[in-house]
């Protein structure tokens, strides 16, 4: 019976914190409508072709030439990307996204103007784009018995540091996302042979589909900002533990509330 009570006591607590939390978060959200960010983005990006792809057998005993341009159409996107066009991107769509969260986005670079608590400064200094590939498994049942099978999926990983400021926050924080390519393998049997073979669906990454993935980049970023100066300024107003491994995220057009362990900015200390 001890034990009982003392669970539930731990859930009624852990309800009231949450409340809290979230009174303080709606604080935040009120507090903040109309706040001027000042957001900044790179000149340029830092680009790595981290590739290792291998000579396949028949090109074997070609020359040089040859295997410098089979291995150079291996390469679907980091040498396609334009800087200013992919920075572009992620600006207006950052700048659009922090709007709809109730921010006003100025270009504002004053030696007087400092940030303070109605004045952001989101600063990317760096990103970086790596393309590479790498073996993913996929795994399929036929009957009772259950096949894998490897495929190289390619795939350009974006890599970004942000600077954040305002009145109680000087920090860098990090993200990082992957593009792919769409692979579906699926398992089935020839039953002339008996043998089970696989299927493979694979739509291929391009240097189209990275710009719509960079659009969507520019949203995420967007919202993870805003989370992070969120949860700091609920870290500063919190009574008791801080939960540094549970962080809130809002949603500005359904206006709720929802936590999440691992979709989020990690700050770095």
């Amino acid at each position: 019976m001890k034990k009982l009570i003392l669970i539930l006591s731990a859930a009624v607590l852990l309800l009231l914190a949450c409340s809290e939390q979230q009174g303080v978060a709606r604080r935040f959200v009120k507090n903040n409508s109309n706040t001027v960010v000042a957001l900044y983005v790179p000149q340029k990006l830092v680009k790595r072709n981290m590739r290792n792809d291998s000579i396949p057998e028949h090109l074997a005993d070609s020359s040089l030439q040859v295997h410098i341009e089979y291995l150079e159409k291996q390469v679907k996107v980091i040498d396609k990307i334009d800087d200013d066009k992919f920075l572009d991107i992620i600006y207006l769509n950052m700048k659009k996204t922090l709007r709809d969260y109730g921010l006003t986005v100025e270009y504002w670079e004053d030696g007087i103007a400092q940030p303070d608590s109605t004045h952001w400064v989101i600063e990317i200094p760096r990103i970086e784009v790596t393309e590479a590939w790498e073996k993913q498994k996929f795994c399929g049942w036929v009957y009772d018995n259950r096949y894998c099978m490897d495929v190289p999926v390619d795939m350009v990983n974006v890599a970004v540091w942000f600077d954040l400021a305002n009145d109680t926050t000087y920090t860098m924080a990090f993200t990082e996302q992957n593009y792919f390519n769409d692979t579906d393998v699926t398992f089935d049997i020839d039953y002339q042979t008996n043998k089970v073979y696989a299927k493979t669906y694979c739509d291929t990454i391009s240097i189209d589909g990275f710009y719509k993935f960079a659009s969507v980049l520019g949203r995420l970023y967007a919202g993870y900002c805003y989370d992070f100066m969120m949860n700091k300024y609920i870290d500063n107003h919190e009574v008791g533990t801080i939960d540094t491994i549970n962080r809130y995220r809002y949603d500005p057009y359904e206006r709720y509330f929802y936590k999440t362990d691992r979709d989020y900015l990690i700050e770095m200390k």
